[in-house]
This record gives structure tokens, sequence and C-alpha cells, in this order.
């Protein structure tokens, strides 16, 4: 499959002809994107390497999870270090810990700085295969009969086994927990989707909560009910033909806290941080992090970019913050752009840019907030990644001819504000009090488990 194919109705395609086989062995929901990117569209060789690997796994990871394993109502489970899962749970946490609420924090893989009453979860890798790898697999080949190559069963089998360890684990972690209600913020994580499949095995109730911006891949949804950020996002799941009725639109608690600062505090604060002059200052949020799905816009993008840069160097600061999975390659070290990527932090540059942009980042909706125009990249031709532009809450750049010319009014000073504030409403239902709302639902929901 090559990067120009639109990669979202590629995944469309391979979830409805895939979709009784999950239903039957629901154990392969960890692997629903390894299996869809790296044995169907991108295969990798499965060479003596990777055969090394797999006899030495069990071997080496033989850790066991570590903290206080005690029976909780609910369990919020944490996976990576990325702020968009972190910042998403973790106000949800602290708000139910506030009201006495017996919540435990879990996290696989997660940053360093959590309470120290979370429990850390780590397992061993198991050495023979799980009693349902070939007939699972025998199943996927008939639905995609692209999958039927001897290196591509290698890889898979090797999968299985990794994952049935997860699986046990988690396993043994509810078991010892005994939550009412189980929660995560990613089911495209191979974690959360083994915690929510583990749990309705054992009848726990499941919620996931929305963490970015919504597409293909966040279906089928796994969870029994779903925290929304808006009507708009809950538009886009149904759209994709997930029940309504399981769709919660309660706001995003990671966006309780984004508000303007007052006064222009934060350009100053902006441009002091990357030593820019005072011009009207435009951000860019990059997507070359995954070019299997976003093809060739990335690329052009940052022609657009540059040329821009190069055009208004003396007039105007351009920075690119690149996304956390990306590394800057398909920058040059010597071009007019202020490339970036931890630092400053996320909310400084939305609050102290004149301007917002991106191809497909949250950040277009994040700077509603701050009541900023947004600019959406997207040519003719290019796969829809996003649809910001066609629901109103961007303008729409077309071009590096139309970017050059939104540049020119911005410095005429013609760009538009933000058009009207009910905008980020639309996206961000119960903004500066969604993590209460989310807490009262699951503490709602614990309470329906323990009455039934």
């Amino acid at each position: 499959m090559t990067t120009q194919q639109n990669l979202d109705q590629r995944y469309l395609e391979f979830a409805a002809n895939t979709r009784r086989v999950f239903e039957r062995f629901p154990q392969l929901e960890p692997l629903r994107y390894f299996i869809f990117r790296e044995l169907l569209v991108q295969p990798r060789p499965f060479g003596w390497r990777e055969s090394a690997k797999q006899w030495l796994r069990p071997l080496i990871r033989r850790g066991c999870t570590t903290g206080v394993l005690r029976p909780c109502d609910i369990l919020i489970w944490i996976e990576g270090t990325r702020e968009v899962i972190r910042e998403s749970l973790l106000p949800v946490f602290h708000e139910l810990t506030s009201r006495g609420e017996n919540v435990r924090l879990v996290s696989m893989n997660g940053p360093a700085d959590l309470p120290s009453s979370s429990v850390t979860l780590r397992f061993p890798s198991v050495f023979f295969l799980p009693d349902w790898t070939k007939q699972a697999w025998e199943a996927l080949c008939q639905a995609e009969k692209y999958l039927a190559k001897p290196t591509l069963t290698r890889s898979f089998f090797s999968a299985c086994a990794d994952v049935q360890g997860l699986l046990n684990e988690v396993g043994q972690i509810l078991d010892a927990t005994k939550p009412r209600v189980v929660v995560t913020a990613s089911t495209q994580l191979i974690g959360g989707a083994a915690l929510l499949v583990s749990a309705q095995a054992k009848q726990m109730r499941t919620v996931l909560l929305q963490h970015g911006v919504l597409q293909p891949f966040y279906i089928p949804m796994l969870a029994d009910r779903m925290c929304t950020w808006g009507r708009s996002s809950s538009e886009t799941l149904t759209s994709l033909g997930t029940d309504r009725r399981r769709l919660e639109a309660l706001g995003s608690p990671r966006h309780d806290a984004m508000r303007p600062a007052p006064g222009g505090q934060a350009k100053r604060e902006l441009l002091k941080s990357l030593s820019l002059e005072d011009r009207p200052t435009i951000t860019f949020f990059s997507n070359g992090n995954d070019l299997s799905r976003n093809g060739s816009a990335p690329g052009e993008c940052v022609r657009w970019l540059e040329a821009a840069a190069e055009r208004y160097r003396d007039r105007i600061n351009i920075i690119v913050r690149l996304h956390p999975n990306e590394d800057g390659s398909l920058y040059r070290p010597n071009s007019c752009l202020v490339v970036t990527k931890d630092c400053p932090e996320f909310a400084l540059l939305l609050d102290g840019s004149d301007c917002v942009a991106s191809l497909c980042s949250t950040a277009m909706l994040d700077a509603l907030l701050y009541h900023k125009p947004v600019w959406h990249f997207h040519a003719d031709g290019w796969p829809e990644l996003a649809t910001n532009w066609q629901e109103g809450l961007a303008q729409r750049i077309g071009s590096a001819n139309q970017l050059c010319a939104m540049i020119e009014q911005a410095l005429q000073g013609k760009v538009l504000p933000d058009r009207s504030h009910h905008l980020a409403e639309t996206v961000f239902v119960n903004h500066g009090r969604a993590t209460q709302a989310v807490a009262d639902f699951l503490v709602a929901q614990a309470d329906t488990c323990a009455a039934m």
C-alpha cells in the first residue's frame, strides 16, 4: 500500500472485513492496529533478529507488577507518557480522590511522577502460543487474503504470545482490585484494549474518555460508554456507526484550565522564550509523524511554510511545533522557520500566537479556547484527515498562494478573530467544569453497578 492511498478508508474496510473475527476472538483487540499497520498495510520482515527476540523475550522479560492491589470502585488506567493521555485522566483521579471515592490508578509505561499510591504494571512474556492463536490467524486470513503469508504468520504468532502475557497480568490486577468501573483514554494502545476486553470478560463496566481528535481508527468503540468532548465529537462517532446511546458529551478535563491570559502576557512570554522579534506570529502544529496515513500532505505543508517564511522573513514569525512522535526530518535546518518540539509549553504556544494552523492536529480545536484564528491546510486531492474547515471551525488554506494571501491580510490587520465564542462550546461542552462532570458520571456508573 502506498502513502497516496486513503488509509482511513482502507481501515474501515479492514474493520468491516474482520468484524466477526474480533467478535469471536476478543483477545485479538490489543493487536488490532498491529495487524492492520504492520501486517497488512506495511508488512515488516520477520528475520533471524525477530526470531531471536521471540525466543529470548520470555527469558528476559520477567518483571512483575508493583504497588498495592486493594479492591476499589473505580480503576483508572494511564498508559504511556503523552500529555494528552495523562492530562485527560489525572484531573479526574484527583477529583474523585478529593471526594473520598475509592479509586485506584494503574500505570503501564506511564510517567514517573504519578501519585505514590499508583500501581505499575509489568508483565512477563509467555513462551508457548495461546491456544486461540492458530484458529484466530486462519479466520483473519479468510477475512483478509493478503495476510496469508508465512513471514506474516511468524510475526502474528510472536505478537500473540506477547499479548497473552499482558492479558494474564491485566486479569490478575482486575481480580485483585475488583473494580465496578474501569476507565482509560485510549484503546488504540495495546494496554487500554487489553484492559477493556479483560474487564468485559469479567462483566465489569468500561468507560473510555476521549483524548484527541476522532477519526476512523477510533472504531469500533470497545467501551460500554464513551465520554466525548462535545456535540461535534459525538456526531463524528455516530457518522462512523457508533450507537449514540453509548456516548456522553461531558467535555474534556484536559482543557478545563485552558483559557487566555490577560493583557498580551502570553505573547510576550512566547517571543522571549524563543528569542523572537515582536512581530505577528503564526504557529503551525506539524503532523509529520504518520506518513502512512497522512501521505504527501505533511511535506507539501512544509514547502508552503518555508516559502512563506522566506518571503516574509523580516515581517512575521512562523513557528513549527513538531508532533511528539515526529523527528523533524521534513524540515530544513537552515530555513526561516522556527522549529521546536518540547518547549515552550503547549498552552503558551496557543495563547501567545496570533494565528494557529495545522494539517490535522488537535491544536486546531484547542485554539478555539484561546479565541485564535485557525487555518486548516487542505489542498484539493489530499486525504481528508480532519474536517475542521467543513464544520466551520477553521479557515481553509488550499495552496501556497492562498497562505501568502492570508499572511498579507494579517499584516494589514484584516485577519478575522474567532467569529463566535459558541464554536468552542460546540467542541468543548462544560468547559471549566468538565472534570467534575466526568467524575459525576463515573460515580453514577459505579453506583449503578453496585445496585445491580
